[in-house]
């Protein structure tokens, strides 16, 4: 239960550098791995640390693809990843659902209030049927907006994170 606490504090932390500064620095991330990793090896030894390094790889290689194309910043991934060093590999992966789910319904709310829901989503389906028409990747977003435009429609990705770990270790999707 303690390492859970620690858990919950590096992931608030980490949300709100993320809501106040638009970044996760990577001292705080490094401070989490470091931690997790020796929790991991004090936990389970050298299969600790072997697993603990599968779930910190295990958000990394699933949402590259999502950095490649500007739909994540690279903060979400390392935090995701630090997570990973505190979790099993099983867990890793339900968090991840979670945190993925909360910030779809973050982000549709954030499209009603802002009105801009039925627009997002013709964006979305033409640069899905760009991507599958030419079969080459690009930026998402690119055409539609400057960086400011990008940066007002993002949501912060770490308080999805945060919530979707503590709903999970908390044991209401368990």
């Amino acid at each position: 239960m303690c390492i859970s606490v620690i858990l919950f504090i590096v992931l608030a932390v980490a949300a709100v550098m993320d809501v106040c500064f638009d970044k996760i620095y990577n001292e705080w991330i490094c401070l989490a791995v470091m931690g997790g990793l020796s929790y991991s090896v004090w936990r389970g030894g050298a299969e600790g640390l072997v697993t603990a390094l599968i779930s910190m790889t295990i958000p990394v290689m699933l949402l590259y693809p999502l950095f490649m194309v500007n739909c994540l910043g690279a903060g979400d991934i390392k935090l995701l990843a630090s997570v990973g060093c505190f979790l099993s590999i099983k867990e890793t992966v339900i968090c991840l659902g979670i945190s993925f789910f909360i910030g779809a319904v973050f982000s549709f709310f954030k499209m009603m209030a802002e009105k801009n829901f039925l627009q997002r989503f013709r964006y979305l389906i033409s640069y899905i049927r760009e991507v599958a028409g030419t079969g080459e990747w690009k930026m998402y977003g690119d055409e539609e907006a400057g960086e400011k435009g990008r940066k007002k429609d993002k949501i912060h990705f770490a308080l999805p994170v945060f919530l979707g770990v503590v709903i999970y270790k908390g044991g209401l999707f368990r």
